[in-house]
């Protein structure tokens, strides 16, 4: 006898199961990183500043007849480079806090020549917090207070005369004492993430430099865990090249966007009647090496320096504004149109990216968000699961 079978129902949409388990993995992925961060950002940092310098380590080794001379050879320069641009970071922030005191006098001049109205907005704001106190202490009793218009007159008196008496009685707020402990608290603060970056650098450079000295027979060992599959190994070895490839493109992208916003900073400050306009546009081509926080940087400390120069708040503003614009022009539409141009990605993807890296590693995120986002491409091409992924991110 011939049973029917009901027809098999077939989807095209993966199980409950299947995506459950991708959310989780992501999520643990996520959660690694974060935890693992102290160890992960000294890493990727130093095989990055390995793969963008090799070429230089490869024909200095030449030159040297040793891989360990062309390695320490190269890596110097870099530190010199780095030492370099420090140096005159360092300068500029020097000018601005020895010209404090000046902002400072030059604040306290402009609050003591303005006019202390009965009707101006410190003292609107002043009786406003005086009513808003009333009311939280009235809230906070839960007493009913019904008050004919003379028993309101004589209650806001009381008030009033209990406020000054509390004033008169607090002690009195030091301005230099307050000023004293906060340049005290931001000077221990400041050394400590100073050691801590010392500390993050050496790793940095160590790790490069074993890298470097470990030469093409490092990768060659590193392609060898692949050989069970040869078609795998050629993924793998494609996918290696590309990644520093486009480490490399990285770089000149950079390079470009920071001459950009340079000459710029340089042009507009000497425009601005203000002093050392190369060196700020030194300044600003070595701060926008850190996306947006760099740049931010350079915001307040370039309306301090106008603000000096010029005395008044509006022309802090016109700087502070022109800086902000330059860094949403260049900084964010040209740098990720231009990366996602050069690696073939959606410019969505990549300032996405760099928010993501920059929540999940702070400013080394920041620094080197771009160049992940863009291996994460590589990466997901040249796998299977990948592909979607890499389909989403391209541009």
């Amino acid at each position: 006898m011939n049973v029917d079978h009901p027809p098999r129902i077939t989807s095209s949409h993966a199980p409950a199961s299947s995506i459950g388990t991708t959310v989780l993995a992501t999520l643990a992925v996520i959660v690694a990183l974060w935890w693992g961060r102290s160890f992960l950002i000294p890493l990727t940092a130093g095989l990055m500043l390995a793969m963008l310098v090799f070429p230089v380590a490869m024909r200095l080794e030449r030159w040297l007849h040793s891989r360990i001379a062309g390695a320490t050879l190269t890596l110097a320069l870099v530190i010199a480079a780095i030492g370099l641009g420090a140096t005159a970071f360092g300068d500029q922030l020097a000018r601005v806090a020895g010209r404090a005191p000046d902002m400072i006098s030059l604040v306290a001049q402009q609050v003591s020549d303005t006019s202390p109205g009965t009707d101006s907005l410190l003292q609107r704001a002043r009786v406003s917090f005086h009513q808003l106190d009333r009311a939280a202490d009235r809230l906070a009793s839960a007493q009913p207070l019904v008050l004919t218009a003379r028993g309101k007159a004589i209650a806001a008196r009381k008030a009033e005369l209990a406020a000054s008496a509390a004033a008169a009685a607090a002690p009195q707020i030091n301005l230099t004492q307050s000023a004293t402990v906060a340049l005290r608290d931001s000077a221990v603060s400041g050394s400590s993430a100073l050691l801590k970056l010392a500390g993050d650098l050496t790793i940095v450079f160590f790790i490069a430099f074993f890298v470097l000295a470990g030469g093409p027979p490092l990768a060659e060992r590193f392609l060898r865990l692949w050989d069970e599959r040869p078609g795998l190994r050629l993924r793998a070895e494609h996918a290696a090249l590309e990644c520093v490839r486009q480490i490399r493109i990285y770089s000149g992208v950079l390079l470009v966007t920071n001459t950009v916003v340079g000459l710029a900073v340089w042009a507009a400050f000497a425009l601005a009647g203000l002093p050392d306009a190369a060196g700020w546009g030194i300044t600003a081509a070595l701060l926008h090496v850190v996306p947006y926080l760099g740049m931010a940087t350079l915001t307040a400390l370039g309306a301090a320096e106008t603000y000096l120069a010029y005395g008044t708040v509006g022309a802090a503003l016109g700087m502070a504004g022109f800086l902000v614009l330059l860094s949403m022009l260049v900084g964010t539409v040209v740098t990720a149109w231009l990366q996602g141009r050069a690696a073939k990605m959606n410019a969505a993807a990549v300032f996405i990216g760099v928010v993501f890296w920059g929540a999940l590693w702070g400013v080394w995120g920041l620094l080197l968000g771009p160049a992940l986002v863009v291996l994460l491409k590589v990466v997901a091409e040249h796998t299977r699961p990948g592909q979607h992924l890499a389909h989403l991110m391209q541009g």
